[in-house]
């Protein structure tokens, strides 16, 4: 590599840290906290953990209690491994939300736990990670429970909930149908806000039979059209959770990646 090409990619360098810096001052306040709390005969044992993302699904009836259909949740060692105990059994838990009052909630039945570790510096021993999400979620994936009418997406983004909805149920449809799309979710009351932490969830509503109706009406009537010409077809996605909740920066402030400057 050239002086001059290691000169750029240090400035590259230190417009990133100092980005970092910049936009994870108090990062800390928009974390939430989770709390399990079980009894037993002769003990109540408690545990709390800070959490980073959570998708909520309130109940109707505020008595209730609300359904959580993704949790991410870091702690310690033998934090994580017993919410992970609690998760599995279909546990309730303390849910606080910044801003918000405590939310109880259960990611019910057949949930699935996915662990992992942070190493960060100045820590001798590894943060452990932990996200859980209902089976409802997990079942989002493309070609699983195709005759569903519900699916929970953790971003709102138009080109997203197009991209996802057809990936799950193979519908044919290309990006410039995105504003339609969402049009006709809202006209017809098929999307649903739900509470989020970290990301802005919906719920749509709807299976594979009622958005390809959708989709043969709106071409007869020209709202939509088929492009003219063959070719592969690009989606403009956001990439990571990050973006959603604007920890990364925009298209217009983010610095190039230093990895990609040449010699």
């Amino acid at each position: 590599m050239t002086k001059a090409g290691a000169d750029k990619k240090t400035a590259l360098l230190m417009s990133v840290n100092d980005w970092r810096k910049r936009k994870l001052q108090n990062a800390h306040q928009r974390f939430g906290s989770l709390e399990f709390t079980k009894r037993t005969k002769d003990t109540t044992t408690r545990v709390r953990v800070h959490i980073d993302r959570a998708v909520l699904e309130t109940p109707k009836d505020e008595r209730g209690q609300s359904s959580a259909h993704l949790i991410s949740m870091i702690g310690g060692d033998s934090e994580i491994g017993a919410l992970w105990a609690a998760v599995t059994e279909g546990a309730s838990f303390q849910i606080q939300l910044p801003g918000r009052t405590s939310i109880p909630a259960s990611l019910g039945p057949e949930a699935q736990c996915f662990r992992g570790s942070v190493m960060l510096p100045g820590r001798k021993r590894p943060v452990r990670h932990l996200v859980a999400v209902s089976a409802e979620l997990a079942k989002t994936k493309p070609g699983a429970d195709r005759e569903a009418a519900r699916t929970i997406l953790c971003g709102d983004d138009p080109a997203f909930v197009l991209y996802r909805v057809a990936y799950r149920y193979g519908l044919p449809v290309v990006p410039e149908w995105a504003p339609w799309f969402m049009r006709e979710l809202n006209q017809r009351k098929s999307i649903t806000p739900l509470l989020g932490l970290g990301c802005s969830p919906v719920l749509v509503k709807g299976n594979k039979q009622t958005f390809l109706k959708w989709i043969g009406r709106a071409l007869r009537e020209c709202l939509i059209r088929i492009p003219a010409e063959n070719g592969s077809i690009s989606w403009k996605l956001p990439r990571t959770f990050l973006e959603e909740s604007n920890l990364q920066p925009t298209s217009e402030e983010r610095p190039q990646d230093a990895s990609i400057v040449a010699d």
